[in-house]
């Protein structure tokens, strides 16, 4: 974990204190601690930093991030990989998503950018193009791994699934306008984001909320984290909900009764222009749309997703 990102972290258990955790710095290179500790002043909770990675996660996270199947898995990691960077190798069969999100961010932006659900960090590089500094983060240690290697690389290399066990080499560089040092990824949750209030100029959420237990708690860890009076959000879904994930007294859309009925993204909306919803002060939206994104599973397999997408800004002018 790079050393600039040390002051910026709290305590997730503590999150109502805004608890700046202590550290300890056990080997370190150029800058990048790779193996060491982060304390809590106030619980005494301990986070480890191991083979540079910092996990920064409350207790309840732990098995999840423990767990070597689902988002940890190998087949995952392949999958991933190839939709966050495939136009970089894979000509006519490339997915063109995470250009038509990063477009969110076309002007520069003073200040540091939040990937949350970051996965292998294709948007949170592309994030480094328009802000000071991008933090990427994802419960998964095997995607937070990979983005960190891609960041010292600047290079992909990784074995594409095609059947079964049989895999082919991929390799290519990357986009050398990417700031790769002004980027950086950690183990966290969503709904305890291990941040200091108020301290990000942009949040993107994408594609991650309808996998969280709480999609409400996690718009309210995103607006604790931006800027009061001068930030923007890039919000993108394809509202799957699934009772496996979260009950549906929690879903944000999908319901023909409760608070939330009717389709997601109208909710999502309104959230963000209603000054006393989780989103305090209110959003102005600027743009709204859908993206076509694939995840490829095999030669064979395909999955074909719409996610729909809106980019909202406040600032001190309302």
């Amino acid at each position: 974990m790079k050393k600039w990102l040390i002051e910026e972290l709290i305590c997730p258990q503590c999150l109502d204190s805004d608890i700046v955790l202590n550290f300890d710095i056990y080997t370190e290179t150029d800058g990048d601690i790779i193996e060491g500790r982060l304390v809590c002043p106030q619980c005494k909770q301990e986070y480890e930093i191991h083979e540079g990675i910092a996990v920064v996660v409350p207790e309840q996270t732990l098995p999840m991030i423990q767990d070597a199947t689902g988002y940890n898995s190998f087949s995952m990691l392949s999958s991933y990989l190839w939709s966050h960077y495939s136009e970089f190798f894979n000509g006519p069969d490339a997915t063109d998503a995470y250009q038509k999100w990063a477009r969110a961010f076309g002007s520069q932006r003073s200040g540091w950018a939040l990937d949350i659900g970051c996965s292998v960090g294709r948007l949170t590089f592309e994030m480094t193009r328009t802000h000071d500094r991008a933090v990427g983060l994802d419960t998964s240690i095997s995607f937070v791994r990979a983005a960190r290697e891609l960041a010292a690389k600047k290079q992909l290399a990784f074995d594409l699934i095609m059947e079964g066990q049989i895999t082919e080499k991929r390799a290519c560089d990357l986009d050398p306008a990417f700031g790769f040092d002004q980027a950086e990824f950690i183990v966290a949750d969503a709904m305890a984001l291990p941040f200091r209030s108020r301290r990000f100029a942009t949040v993107s959420s994408v594609n991650i909320l309808e996998k969280v237990p709480d999609p409400l708690l996690h718009l309210a860890e995103a607006n604790r984290v931006m800027d009061e009076t001068d930030a923007k959000i890039l919000f993108s879904d394809p509202f799957s909900w699934d009772e496996n994930v979260n009950n549906p007294d929690r879903w944000l859309g999908g319901t023909n009764e409760g608070s939330f009925k009717g389709f997601g993204m109208d909710n999502i909306c309104r959230l963000l222009q209603d000054s006393k919803s989780v989103f305090s002060p209110g959003f102005r939206i600027q743009d709204k749309g859908q993206v076509l994104w694939k995840i490829r599973k095999t030669r064979n397999l395909w999955e074909h997703i719409t996610s729909q997408f809106v980019v909202a800004e406040r600032t001190a002018m309302g």
